[in-house]
């Protein structure tokens, strides 16, 4: 009978993820563990350490042994496309809105701080729960975790299907994030525990698809249910499609998971919890952001040189410095690995990818305004029109994951997604450059553009986390991905207060005061089709135009000095040959 082979992960390991036991423990042992943890016939399988965190976590450094039981072929076909459209639900749900806000702000009567909030809201929760995700399944297990996010995810959809007002809705919004938060760290971690060394990269690179489909799927979904005349639908059967789909995804899931043990820090307890988790940087980092998106938020109310806008965004990014100042120096399990804030590369890394989540989540909300309040088009054709934008980003991300898989395999050098970055940062800010020609008139260019954005931002949906994790240790590995994903939710989040403020400071000082509802606070956006005379309307859709142009004169900086720093990623390419060979050893360990 083969046994599956245990494995400890010592700190000095970087060559591959797993690695062989010089004394392995004894078959009965193993046999002892439970029922699947060794299966006749079946070759032994390399067991991987779930997370660096949890060394971490072990204060005697002693080691940490994980036991991973084989799976059949039927069990992975069932749980990887599961896996992939709970991701698919969570992801989906961020752009969901952005082609139903405009409704939704019609029969809600919200003002214009407000529209900004209902994505926000979800995107903020989403962003501060995630990283606790990972340290939480340490002590009660992944598989738990997911179904709890998932039931959490579905309440709060169900919530903001049934909301009566704004207040409602935002905070529904933001219920639904935090089990969104959830979903997407326990889908990767859980797939990275099952997937083979070898085949990681694979289904990392197709989460990353998944999360770009969910681009497409989101405006196309918002804009089917905001834009039906009969009645019989509404926004809120938006989000009344993810209980039954969240239903389906958990059955599949409990059933493909059933007999698959996902191990728990052996050493990890609630106390060691609380007295190692670096909550303190989370907080600072959570208040920094949340200060300068409400500063932003709240520019457009209160004036830009407003003692309290000033006072929320110089804060915040003080905070943010501070916390910085503080992970370098903490004791605790940093948030962020030391090597973030001492190799330039991963700081660079981290740059790019906020400022990318900036430019794609202004883009996916304001280019369906455009399409609707300056372009005259219904939800439904709004969201058609956003296909060549998401469309283009999805498509992008699948021959850029190939490039970088066979530049690897060609020159055994790291440097193919430090080159998809730079191409991507270039074709996204002349993308974004062009959005800046489009106007109340616009026809064809109103799609042909932003299917040049849409090339640029999907070519950066996986590729600068390639090139983060390949500046970092084995060991920073885990917390290096809790950072990464933090910075890009973070990202997104700030990125659609800005674009808000943006949109909210040119457009309110220029409308007609006759346009404006719920006491000057909000616009109208479903009544500027029907404005007459003629001469007037398109007056007014000018200034809807060019305000949202701004927002595009604001990001196509962004990107490009972001494609300026990304050029300093293609000096000292490393050698990835001695670290595909370990990875080789790991998948057939324990078979001679």
């Amino acid at each position: 009978m083969s046994s599956t082979v245990i494995m400890p992960k010592r700190d000095s390991e970087s060559s591959s993820s797993c690695t062989t036991l010089d004394d392995p423990i004894d078959a009965k042992q193993v046999e002892s563990l439970g029922p699947h943890s060794a299966s006749p016939g079946a070759p032994p399988s390399p067991v991987c350490p779930l997370s660096s965190s949890i060394i971490n976590d072990a204060p005697s450094g002693r080691p940490y042994w994980v036991i991973v039981p084989p799976y059949s072929v039927f069990q992975a076909n069932l749980l990887i496309p599961s896996a992939a459209l709970t991701l698919f639900l969570a992801t989906t749900d961020a752009t969901l809105v952005s082609t139903s806000l405009p409704t939704i702000a019609s029969e809600l009567h919200i003002t214009q701080n407000e529209y900004s909030w209902v994505g926000i809201a979800y995107m903020l929760t989403q962003t501060a729960f995630q990283p606790l995700y990972g340290r939480i399944s340490d002590l009660v297990g992944r598989k738990l975790v997911l179904f709890i996010s998932m039931f959490i995810f579905s309440l709060g959809s169900l919530l903001c299907g049934v909301a009566k007002n704004i207040t409602m809705l935002i905070a529904a919004r933001a219920i639904a994030g935090i089990g969104a938060g959830g979903i997407v760290s326990s889908v990767w971690v859980i797939t990275a525990e099952i997937v083979e060394v070898r085949n990681r990269a694979k289904w990392s690179q197709a989460l990353s698809v998944t999360w770009s489909c969910s681009a497409v799927a989101g405006p196309l979904l918002g804009g089917l249910f905001s834009g039906n005349d009969s009645g019989h639908l509404s926004w809120r059967y938006g989000f009344y499609l993810n209980l039954p789909v969240c239903l389906v995804a958990f059955a599949v899931l409990f059933a493909s998971l059933r007999h698959v043990r996902l191990g728990k820090a052996s050493n990890a307890s609630w106390c060691s919890f609380m007295a190692t988790f670096d909550f303190g940087g989370l907080c600072m980092f959570m208040a920094g952001s949340s200060c300068i998106v409400i500063g932003f938020s709240l520019a457009s109310q209160n004036g830009w040189t407003a003692p309290t806008t000033l006072l929320l965004i110089c804060l915040g990014f003080l905070i943010l410095v501070c916390g910085g100042v503080y992970e370098t120096r903490t004791k605790r399990d940093c948030l962020f690995p030391a090597a973030t804030f001492s190799d330039l590369r991963t700081i660079i890394v981290l740059v790019i990818t906020f400022f990318h989540n900036v430019a794609f989540n202004a883009g996916t909300f304001y280019l369906a305004l455009f399409y609707q309040a300056a372009n005259g088009s219904t939800p439904l054709q709004a969201g058609f029109k956003l296909l060549p934008y998401s469309l283009g980003s999805s498509l992008a991300s699948i021959p850029a994951a190939w490039f970088m898989n066979y530049w690897q395999r060609r020159t055994s050098s790291s440097c193919g997604p430090n080159y998809v970055v730079s191409i991507g940062l270039l074709i996204s800010t002349l993308g974004f450059g062009l959005l800046n020609l489009l106007d109340e008139g616009s026809t064809i260019t109103a799609e042909t553009f932003p299917f040049v954005c849409g090339i640029g931002l999907g070519m950066l949906f996986h590729a600068p986390y390639q090139a983060f994790t390949g500046s970092l240790k084995q060991r920073d590995l885990a917390a290096g991905t809790s950072a990464f994903f933090l910075v890009r939710f973070t990202g997104a989040t700030v990125g659609l207060a800005v674009a808000g403020a943006v949109f909210d400071a040119r457009t309110y000082s220029r409308i007609p005061p006759q346009l404006l509802i719920n006491g000057g606070s909000s616009i109208d956006f479903i009544q500027l089709g029907k404005l007459q005379p003629v001469e007037f309307k398109l007056e007014v859709l000018h200034i809807i135009a060019t305000s949202i142009q701004m927002i595009w004169t604001v990001c196509a900086p962004c990107l490009g000095l972001s494609f300026l720093l990304s050029l300093a990623l293609l000096r000292q390419p490393v050698d990835v040959r001695e670290a595909s060979s370990g990875e080789e050893k790991t998948s057939t360990a324990g078979l001679a």
